[in-house]
């Protein structure tokens, strides 16, 4: 057994009740005198809140965060940041929010304390994502790592149903891939495993909650508005922290095959970051699974499962996951483009070999077929 483990540092805090209770603390921390706060619009309220205890350190609000970063976005954060000479980052909402804030990281060298409200895992990496004519660049810097994470189920647990599936099955797919992206290690392995066990049981519970209350998930799942977790305090919980490792071990071995298409495909089309990433996930493992037996033997255990894939597709049928990219707003003429701009980002890291001909296979599963 031979390998390198390498974590990036960061302090986190979890608990119910964190980001009230615990958030001056950690600023004061940081020893941040003039804190700019980054926030999605819709967490405004609760940040406003969380922050009236210190808000005379608060030097600047920024709640102009829309999906993917684009650039026009991400310069006007930076200018506010420099206009009010702040020394601290706050960053409240989901990856967009989080990733704003990286690039100010990025462009002032400041530090990020992150509040996540969802399950993207961005605020443990040091990655860095930016859109600029349509095309994500993305790149890797220590400077954008958050220095300190509060994990609060208390937050997580408001996110509509639909929203908690989606992006509790992008922190499946960091998890899975981990498992033979470029960097892994049998540490990260290990931590994937425990990620995967946390991740499914939480995501059962909103399949089974959403039953009891709408007669099937898939009637559930199309509220808009209604937040599921009000009596799943454990599931609420597991959650989180299967998010907070599946983070952590994305963090540690890199992206493969993928992560490149979700890349691709949500920047050049304008899809759902986390919905991309959960209708992808099942095409991508059934693809690679004849090649890496052992692997899948320990994700489907890690599932409660006989079989990798079908543990995935039995997972998505419990809690009426989203399945195709056609659902998702990709249309049909849009599909050889997809192709093709996959195709000129070959070579990809991947546990078999890869040329067109998978991608076309793995793409025009996603688009058309029920995973």
């Amino acid at each position: 057994m031979q390998f390198s483990f390498e974590t990036s540092p960061a302090r986190v805090v979890f608990g119910r009740g964190a980001v009230t209770s615990e958030l001056q603390a950690e600023v004061e921390r940081l020893g941040v005198e003039r804190l700019m706060v980054v926030v999605d619009s819709t967490w405004e309220l609760l940040a406003r809140r969380v922050t009236a205890p210190f808000a005379e350190a608060t030097a600047a609000w920024f709640a102009d965060v829309e999906p993917h970063v684009p650039v026009q976005v991400a310069d006007r954060a930076v200018a506010l940041a420099r206009r009010s000479r702040a020394d601290g980052l706050l960053s409240i909402g989901g990856g967009s929010t989080t990733g704003t804030a990286k690039i100010v990281a990025r462009e002032t060298g400041v530090p990020i304390l992150a509040v996540p409200t969802t399950y993207a895992g961005s605020e443990m990496t040091p990655v860095w994502g930016l859109t600029r004519a349509g095309r994500l660049e993305t790149g890797t810097e220590p400077a954008v790592q958050p220095r300190t994470v509060i994990l609060d189920p208390d937050v997580t647990d408001r996110l509509p149903a639909r929203l908690a599936v989606a992006s509790g099955l992008n922190a499946m797919a960091h998890v899975v891939e981990a498992h033979w992206a470029p960097r892994a290690n049998p540490v990260s392995s290990a931590l994937a495993d425990e990620a995967t066990k946390a991740l499914a049981t939480g995501l059962r519970a909103i399949g089974t909650d959403s039953l009891s209350r709408a007669g099937s998930p898939e009637m559930a799942l199309r509220d808009p508005v209604g937040a599921w977790a009000g009596t799943l305090a454990d599931a609420g919980e597991q959650l989180l922290y299967g998010a907070f490792l599946a983070g952590s071990t994305f963090a540690v071995t890199g992206t493969g095959l993928h992560h490149k298409i979700c890349q691709i495909l949500a920047g050049q089309f304008n899809l759902p970051h986390a919905a991309t990433h959960a209708v992808v996930l099942p095409n991508v493992l059934a693809l690679n699974a004849p090649a890496i037996p052992a692997v899948t033997d320990r994700i489907a255990r890690a599932l409660s499962a006989d079989d990798a894939v079908a543990g995935v597709r039995r997972l998505y049928a419990d809690v009426g996951a989203p399945r195709t990219l056609a659902d998702l707003g990709l249309r049909a003429e849009q599909l050889e483009e997809a192709i093709d701009r996959v195709s000129a980002a070959l070579p990809i890291a991947n546990p078999r070999p890869v040329g067109s001909a998978e991608v076309r296979a793995v793409l025009r599963n996603a688009f058309g077929h029920a995973a």
